[in-house]
């Protein structure tokens, strides 16, 4: 069994990652990115852009038909090729993952006490009375009310807020180092998914565990992550500082998704500024720049030469036409 060994390297470092499907569908095309112990780093991007496959392909959770190359090191170990043991012995102890539909992720038949104490046991951390005593404190942590009695509730007994909050625990229970969120707030309505918000915030806020964010939502993005990682069809288009990115983005795809966005004081009426046209199909592979036929401001060249990512302060772009620098969308 390989062993996951400690290292002075950023706590996640990915390099050229590049996931395939068979019939030649790529769902991540040579993508680099760090995340620092205690960061916190967000993906966003539209549906199918890649996100889930990039956030699944750390803790070796893609489907078995995927093919990953590139390189994937964590903690200072290469994770693209370590073995099932390996694998099994980081999530959950090292990795937590908090899934997008925490009613299908929960085991239906375990009781929440039982699906806690499981994490514990087997990693070898705790178990009987130890390991129900932090099952208990876990869920308190997350503000889970009356967290004693919910140890012997089930799944299906919990309202979704409250799932989402037993997955936030079960993610956490081990003391990962990265936590990795997929879509955490989706099915919540408002007023849950903020209380969401603010406990991941407080969770991840004290330096100690990194945090990647898989999210469709820039606020929530610019709440909780230092950085942000812009993906579309597959490849990153803009990387840098969540805040500067996402209020003065340098990538037309960022600018679009940014003015898409309504919030609180939007009008009722106010009408969703929609990107025009449709994203690529999957496996299809554009010569140029793919969000070319979609972007306001493409050239002649962009549907010939895909733009390399290019290093503007501290903010990366891939776009031969960029936005000014400081233009606010």
């Amino acid at each position: 069994m390989h062993s996951i060994p400690m290292s002075a390297e950023p706590l996640l470092a990915i390099r050229d990652l590049s996931i395939a499907f068979g019939g030649g569908t790529v769902a991540v095309e040579g993508v680099s990115l760090a995340l620092g112990r205690g960061g916190s780093l967000g993906l966003v991007g539209e549906s199918g852009a890649g996100k889930t496959q990039l956030a699944l392909a750390i803790p070796g959770l893609t489907p078995r038909a995927a093919r990953r190359s590139g390189s994937i090191r964590f903690d200072g170990a290469e994770l693209i090729g370590a073995t099932p043991a390996a694998l099994r012995k980081l999530r959950g102890a090292r990795i937590g993952t908090i899934f997008q539909d925490p009613a299908a992720a929960l085991a239906p038949h375990l009781s929440i006490g039982t699906q806690l104490a499981e994490v514990l046991i087997a990693h070898g951390l705790a178990r009987g009375a130890e390991a129900r005593r932090r099952s208990q404190q876990v869920l308190e942590r997350v503000h889970v009310p009356d967290a004693a009695a919910r140890l012997r509730q089930y799944p299906h007994e919990l309202s979704g807020g409250l799932q989402q909050r037993v997955m936030i625990a079960c993610a956490l229970i081990a003391s990962p180092a990265l936590i990795i969120a997929d879509e955490p707030t989706t099915a919540l309505d408002v007023t849950v998914e903020a209380g969401i918000v603010a406990l991941l915030a407080e969770l991840t806020g004290g330096g100690t565990t990194a945090l990647l964010l898989v999210s469709h939502d820039l606020a929530v993005v610019a709440t909780l992550c230092d950085e942000v990682a812009v993906l579309f069809a597959g490849r990153i288009v803009e990387q840098g500082p969540a805040r500067a990115v996402l209020r003065a983005p340098r990538h037309p795809y960022t600018a679009a998704l940014a003015a898409a966005r309504l919030t609180l004081d939007s009008a009722l009426d106010e009408p969703v500024a929609a990107i025009a046209g449709n994203p690529p199909a999957p496996g299809e592979r554009l010569r140029g720049c793919a969000f070319a036929p979609r972007c306001p401001r493409a050239l002649s060249r962009c549907a010939r030469e895909a733009p390399p990512l290019v290093a503007d302060g501290a903010t990366r772009f891939a776009c031969h036409a960029p936005l000014p620098a400081g233009t606010a969308s």
